[in-house]
């Protein structure tokens, strides 16, 4: 007896929901399917699907199918025609379909299925499937329905339009929107970066099959649905012009890597071969190993997210139109055959692991939010291994090599930037002092044979320009002296962390040993005082430490919207121990609105800092005062500004003008550096926009405030906008 072997329907369900967890991609199959058929469109409509029930209505213009192909190909579950081909007929594409599974369980989207194909081999001729999913409820086996082609008449030109009936799943908002943004990146979302190369032969459009021949004319995808028209504003027409850096790093066959860095107006700013890229993977020392990944090209347009960027190009577009196009297409996406594969590049998919380099670095580093890019692969020899949930390739070597690749030409341009910036800095100063001497002794030449009504405010201008790079200077000596002390207190820091904590651990242990030794009496004498005194120091030592390191971190020198009160509250428990120490109590008046402003969270914390220990530093040689050692922060918000005061219960201010405390090396404290209020005047000028803080009322010092001791007033520009957003 001949048998054969059967498998049950429920085979089916279970397929269509393991390879398909998204109906969203369910649908990128169907299109996928269209690719593979040679089609230059794709047109995707959604009918009354914003709930269970509805339709999917997915069109081409491809090639179509034959009755054979139908029943040998298209319901043949787990065959490919692409393993008897790996290009299409027409365009000689690389083929993306795999097995016809993604295909069965996209069928699967729906109760019913109708399929309507025109092939291109048979002119005139449509034929019409009807899958019926509720018969093979009743069945034992698949094979025991029947299914039918039938075959008609038509006009209309070669194609294949799938209808899928009585949706499982509705496509609501989010999940639309999810849908309308995968179809767009697809294969349209970088037509205007294509729009910047040079044109080629290859964009031309084909509008009769017999011409095979004819090059590729590209697959553009449609989405019938209001979230796809709206989504298709906001991206089609790119912005890939305003680019500050672009990257294009080439990967060849024999897995050499190189790459080239421009500039925003086009211009080589480095070039990279195969040694500076790749850089030596296997130890230092070793010569950089060949990449072991089908050949690719990998281009990465950087963005910089602030106005003055804009200003310099003279761009005609909009900060905000910019940043909203990023915030749809930003990342790196992955192209495998033409068509971009998901979830690379999908918001929380940062597959090359950008925003954590940024975060390290980030200063010259591209992230998520403010580049876009894409990595090209025709993958010939099949090296990249699609996972069986269509969600991405496999993790084997190929695949993390590309992904390495990509990574190590992201290092190298941040290199390359990091270089020229400091090239820049350094080169700049030396360069412009020599051309600002050559110039000042042109311009006299000039001047001494005019009237001297004309003369003299030329020369009032020179001597004030000299006055302010004079200026300048000393400023800058005296922010590299701060950031040596910064760089040394961290170093020292970083070091007493370790020495402090072995010291509390060999105190613990003295004490352990202390009291097997001598009685309870003995110990309580001799030992348990200078015992706890230590113990308490190597606390403080610990404490101290983590100060400068804390205050040190990274993240803190980004310019973002800064609530003053929340920094204040991490301060004042920064500074816990060394106050406590001090026998100083901090009381913080805060006020219950958002004070906010447009700053960086270290330089709030810097105007604290200074005023803070500015009153502990006074409190040092008072002895006992009636009311205490009291420091008291107080914030406000009026209007357009939020005010910080800061008083103390100290001896208040002697011995020197109030208006000279604010310069540097000035202060009524002979130990002290007097840089710190220096420090705070700089800060509130900065942000301001302007120098003359003193002058205006931006700071404020009294010798003896509120509490009898120094009090300091500090005014700040409040950003409005987030106070405007929670109004409304």
């Amino acid at each position: 007896m001949s048998v054969h072997l059967r498998f049950a329907p429920e085979i089916l369900a279970r397929l269509g929901e393991e390879l398909i967890p998204h109906p969203d991609l369910g649908v990128m199959e169907l299109v996928r399917n269209s690719y593979d058929a040679d089609a230059t469109w794709c047109e995707v409509r959604l009918v009354n699907a914003k709930r269970a029930g509805g339709t999917l209505v997915v069109s081409d213009d491809g090639h179509g199918m034959t009755p054979e192909e139908i029943a040998g190909g298209f319901l043949h579950i787990g065959r490919s025609s692409k393993t008897e081909s790996q290009t299409t007929q027409h365009y000689g594409r690389r083929k993306v379909g795999e097995k016809g599974l993604g295909r069965l369980a996209s069928l699967r989207l729906g109760h019913e299925i109708e399929v309507i194909t025109r092939p291109s081999s048979a002119p005139g001729t449509a034929h019409r499937l009807t899958i019926n999913w509720a018969a093979y409820d009743t069945v034992d086996s698949v094979d025991e329905v029947k299914l039918e082609v039938k075959s008609y008449e038509t006009s209309e030109t070669p194609g294949t339009t799938v209808i899928i009936k009585r949706l499982r799943e509705s496509f609501e908002a989010d999940g639309a929107r999810r849908l309308s943004r995968a179809l767009l990146l697809l294969s349209g979302a970088f037509a205007g970066a294509d729009l910047l190369q040079p044109p080629s032969k290859a964009s031309r459009r084909v509008t009769k099959w017999e011409l095979s021949d004819e090059p590729d004319p590209g697959f553009l995808v449609s989405l019938d649905a209001p979230e796809y028209v709206a989504l298709t504003r906001a991206v089609s027409l790119g912005y890939f012009e305003e680019h500050e850096f672009k990257l294009t790093a080439v990967l060849d066959e024999k897995g050499q890597a190189s790459a080239t860095l421009l500039d925003w107006r086009g211009e080589v700013i480095a070039t990279g071969a195969h040694a500076d890229v790749a850089l030596p993977r296997g130890g230092k020392g070793t010569p950089p190993a060949a990449f072991s990944a089908p050949s690719a090209r990998f281009e990465l347009w950087m963005f910089l997210r602030d106005a003055e960027s804009f200003k310099r190009r003279n761009s005609t577009k909009s900060l905000a139109e910019v940043a909203q196009w990023l915030d749809v297409i930003g990342g790196v996406h992955l192209f495998h055959r033409g068509l971009r594969t998901h979830p690379y590049g999908d918001p929380g998919h940062d597959w090359l692991d950008l925003n954590l380099g940024r975060n390290r670095d980030p200063q010259q580093r591209p992230s998520t939010n403010n580049s876009v890019g894409r990595v090209t692969v025709q993958d010939p020899k099949n090296e990249l291994v699609p996972k069986t949930d269509r969600m991405g390739f496999q993790e084997n070597l190929p695949f993390s090599d590309l992904r390495d690749f990509a990574q190590r030409a992201v290092e190298w341009s941040a290199r390359v930037r990091k270089s020229k910036w400091e090239k820049d800095r350094t080169g700049d100063a030396a360069v412009v002092r020599k051309e600002r001497k050559q110039d000042r002794t042109e311009a006299e030449k000039v001047i001494k044979g005019l009237p001297a009504s004309v003369a003299a405010p030329l020369r009032r201008a020179f001597d004030t320009n000299d006055r302010l790079i004079a200026a300048l200077e000393r400023d800058r000596l005296l922010y590299r002296a701060l950031a040596t002390v910064g760089i040394s207190t961290a170093v020292f820091a970083h070091e007493s962390l370790n020495t402090a904590g072995g010291l509390g651990a060999d105190l613990e242990l003295l004490e352990h040993y202390a009291q097997l030794l001598l009685d309870e009496t003995s110990f309580a004498e001799s030992m348990e005082e200078p015992l706890d005194r230590a113990q308490r120091s190597a606390a403080s030592i610990h404490s101290f430490a983590k100060l400068p390191l804390r205050m040190l971190q990274r993240g803190k020198r980004r310019l973002v919207i800064v609530n003053v009160n929340e920094v204040c509250v991490d301060f004042v428990e920064m500074f816990g121990g060394y106050l406590k120490d001090w026998q100083i109590d901090v009381q913080m008046d805060l006020c219950p609105e958002p004070a906010m402003v447009r700053s960086t969270v270290a330089d709030v914390e810097s105007l604290y800092a200074n005023l803070v220990i500015n009153a502990a530093r006074a409190f040092g040689g008072t002895g006992d005062l009636p009311g205490g050692r009291v420091v008291r922060i107080r914030t406000s918000v009026s209007g357009v500004s939020v005010t910080l005061d800061v008083a103390d219960s100290g001896p208040g201010i002697s011995g020197i003008e109030l208006e000279k405390i604010w310069e540097p090396g000035e202060g009524s404290d002979e130990d002290g550096t007097g840089l710190g209020l220096t420090i705070v005047k700089d800060i509130v000028a900065d942000l301001h926009g302007k120098k003359k803080v003193l002058a205006d009322g931006h700071i404020a010092a009294l010798a003896h405030g509120e509490l009898g001791g120094a009090q300091f007033t500090i005014s700040l520009p409040r950003h409005m906008k987030r106070v405007e957003e929670r109004d409304t």
